[in-house]
C-alpha cells in the first residue's frame, strides 16, 4: 500500500509545479515573489520534502490560491470513463444509448451518447421536476417532441429543452441520427440511471 504521507507530497509536487507553470514562472521567480528558496521549492516540486504550512501558506498566497488547490488529489480534478466499461442500452425498437458520464455529485449531471435507427423514436416519460436537457445532433435528422411542443433538428443543430416533461426523439430520415445529450437535474437524479464510477485519469 502507497504511504499516504508520500501520496501528499506527490501531489503537492505536481500541484504546485502546474500553478507556477500556468503563471508562465520559473522556480526563481516563485522564489523571489515567495521569499522561500529556490532549493526549497525545487524539493517540493520533486517529492523529495515535507514542507511546513508556514512554507505552503507563503508560497500559496504568492501564487493567489487557497492552501486546498495544492493538495487536491487528481481524482478531483477529473476522470476518464473508458468507452470499453460504458454497456450500450436498448433505446427504442432498433436504437442504442451510452450513459457517457454520470458525475454523482450535486448539481447532477450526465452526458449520454445515442444513436436512433431510421424511423425508430425513443419515449421518455418525464425526468425529475426542474430538469433540463440540452441536445446537439452530430449526423442525421432528428424531431424532438416535448409537451405540446415539436422540434426539427439538422446537423449541427443544438436544442435546450424541458427534461421533466415526457418527450420524444424521433428518426425521419434514411441514416443514423447520432447526438449527444447533457441531463441537468436541479434536485435529485433519475434513479433509472446509473453509471460506473469512472477511474481516475
Amino acid at each position: 500500500m502507497t504511504d499516504p504521507a508520500e501520496l501528499v507530497g506527490q501531489t503537492l509536487a505536481a500541484n504546485l509545479r502546474a500553478a507556477r507553470r500556468a503563471r508562465g514562472w520559473r522556480l526563481e521567480d516563485l522564489a523571489a515573489r515567495s521569499g522561500v528558496s529556490r532549493g526549497m521549492l525545487q524539493q517540493i516540486e520533486t517529492g523529495r520534502t515535507n514542507p511546513s504550512i508556514a512554507t505552503i501558506a507563503r508560497v500559496c498566497a504568492t501564487l493567489g490560491i487557497g492552501i486546498g488547490r495544492l493538495v487536491e488529489p487528481a481524482e478531483e480534478l477529473g476522470a476518464v470513463a473508458r468507452a470499453a466499461d460504458l454497456p450500450v442500452r436498448q433505446a427504442g425498437a432498433r436504437s442504442r444509448s451510452r450513459l457517457l458520464v454520470n458525475d454523482g455529485q450535486a448539481p447532477f449531471t450526465e452526458l449520454w451518447d445515442f444513436t436512433i435507427a431510421p424511423g425508430d423514436e425513443v419515449r421518455s416519460d418525464g425526468h425529475p421536476e426542474g430538469t433540463r436537457e440540452l441536445l446537439h445532433l452530430h449526423e442525421g435528422e432528428l424531431t424532438v417532441t416535448v409537451g405540446g411542443a415539436t422540434f426539427d433538428l439538422e446537423p449541427g443543430d443544438a436544442l435546450r429543452m424541458r427534461g421533466d416533461r415526457p418527450h420524444t426523439y424521433a428518426n425521419p430520415g434514411q441514416i443514423d441520427a447520432r447526438l449527444t445529450m447533457t441531463v441537468v437535474y436541479s434536485g435529485n437524479q433519475d434513479p433509472r440511471y446509473r453509471a460506473p464510477t469512472p477511474r481516475p485519469a
